[in-house]
Formats: C-alpha cells, structure tokens, sequence
C-alpha cells in the first residue's frame, strides 16, 4: 500500500508540473523502418515505416531508427516528384540499427521515402503548435506509465449554455487507438454530464453537458475503461484501465486554461474494464 502510495504521489506531482509545461514542450516522434522493408511487400499493408504516417508540431522532432538488416535513407519528397528529393531532409544512407533524427520548424505535409528501396514510403503532418480542434483551449495529461496522452479540449462554461467537451487519446508515437472511457462532469458540485464514450483512431470523443448554471469552472474526470473495439469483450480490452485523469475548464484564463488537478491510479484489480467505479486514491 506504501508503494502504491508513494507512486500515486510522485504521478500527481509530474502531471502537475506537465500540465505547466504543456503548452510549451514539443514532443518526440518515433518511427521504425520494419524488418523485411528492404524486399517489395511492406508497401501493400502500409508497413515499411511505423507508423508510415505520423502528427506533429512545429519544433517537434521525429527519429527514425533503422530496425532492418539493410541499409535505407529517409529522404523527403516523392520519386515522382524530382525537384522535391532532399529539399526538407536527407538522411543519406544509413545502417541496421543507426537513427536519423530532424526538427521540423514549420507546418505542412512532408511525404518521404526510402532512395535505395523507392517503395518504402511515409508522410509527416505538422502542425502549428497550440493549433486545437473545435473548442478554446485543452489540457494534456499523461498515464502512469506513460504510453497514452490524454487531451481534453472544452469551450468556456457560460451560464444557460450547454459546454462541448472532446477527448482524445494518443501515444508516445503519435498514435491513436480505439479509447472506452468514462466522462462525468461537474459544476459547483452539481453533476452535468455522466456517461460512457468511445474515441475511434485519429478522432475525438465528444459530449455535451446540460446546460450550465452559471459561469464557474466545470470539474471533469476521464477514467480509462480499456483500450479495444467497443464491439469485443470488455475483459480483452487492454492498457491502464481505471486511471482516472481529473481536469478543470476555467473560465477566468481567457481563452481557457485547463490545469490538470490529479490523475488517480489504482490497480487494474481494482476497477475492471466492466467496471463503472472511478477509482480513488
């Protein structure tokens, strides 16, 4: 119980200081050249590059790391395109178990591929940073372990108004996957929103609370139910399940300030993914 204690404390304390930095920090990108990539057939399942298509901001860098046997270049641009070839980046050629790391400084689309086996192919998509879905403003907190980001993005609370809320989950490569969660939210100790979502690959959750009844902060808490397709067996589904991560929109931050308040981390025997109990500390 010490330990789970301590641990607890320690993920509260750096999720604090994580919800500072937020909006400042830039994230690292990893992706993998597959073993095999060098022979054709990587290409018909989209799997030379892992993940072949990855999203960013700007100052983000992403590192590839040469995970075959062969040599390969990461170099941008299309073979289609001659003028493009190497213009943004050029790893020249680099061996089995070497990386190739780049920084990108503005937004835009940046396909590249592979010079020596032309077939093997991938796109990074940056973004400016702070750019946000629908909505004022989100806050970032990350899992104990720290495998997922949890994003939630809001408006600001105005009283006789409904509050649009969004959530998102990705990984440390820039990857989503199918998210169950639990959502309730919370106005001046009244509850305004309590249900069960789901945020499918590359999208968000969305949920609307009922209308407000006054401007002050809306208190909302996202517990993970388990990472899988809604349709199969709760028991299959996987991750932190029961870490609850809590988050405040705040309407006196102009235009909105999220600040992650705790982030609750219980044993997975605790809450199961069946399970409709938030977790406690």
């Amino acid at each position: 119980m010490k330990t789970i204690a301590l641990g607890s404390i320690f993920a509260v304390l750096a999720l604090m200081v994580f919800a500072q930095s937020a909006f400042a920090d830039h994230a690292t990108v990893e992706v993998g050249m597959a073993a095999g990539s060098s022979s054709p057939g990587c290409e018909t399942t989209d799997e030379c590059f892992i993940p072949s298509e990855v999203t960013t901001d700007v100052g983000s860098e992403v590192i590839w790391s040469n995970d075959d046997t062969a040599a390969h270049t990461v170099t941008s641009g299309t073979i289609e395109d001659s003028e493009s070839v190497g213009a943004v980046f050029d790893s020249s050629l680099f061996m089995a178990g070497k990386t190739f790391s780049y920084k990108f400084e503005e937004a835009g689309e940046f396909p590249y591929f592979c010079v020596v086996h032309p077939w093997m192919s991938g796109t990074v998509i940056v973004q400016e940073h702070g750019d946000e879905p629908d909505g004022e403003g989100s806050a970032m907190a990350m899992t104990s372990d720290g495998a997922w980001t949890i994003s939630v993005h809001s408006g600001v609370p105005t009283a006789d108004e409904e509050l649009s809320l969004e959530v998102a989950f990705t990984d440390t490569e820039g990857n989503s996957d199918h998210a169950n969660y639990q959502i309730t939210a919370t106005q001046d100790g009244v509850e305004v929103l309590s249900e069960e979502g789901h945020a499918h690959p590359g999208e968000l959750g969305t949920h609307t609370t009922a209308a407000l009844t006054s401007d002050s902060p809306v208190d909302v808490q996202v517990t993970i139910l388990g990472f899988g397709l809604p349709t199969a067996d709760p028991e299959t589904w996987t991750g932190p399940i029961g870490e609850t991560v809590s988050v405040s929109v705040v309407p006196e931050f102009g235009t909105i300030a999220m600040m992650v308040l705790a982030v609750a981390i219980v044993s997975i025997v605790a809450v199961t993914a069946r399970s409709k109990v938030i977790p406690r500390l």
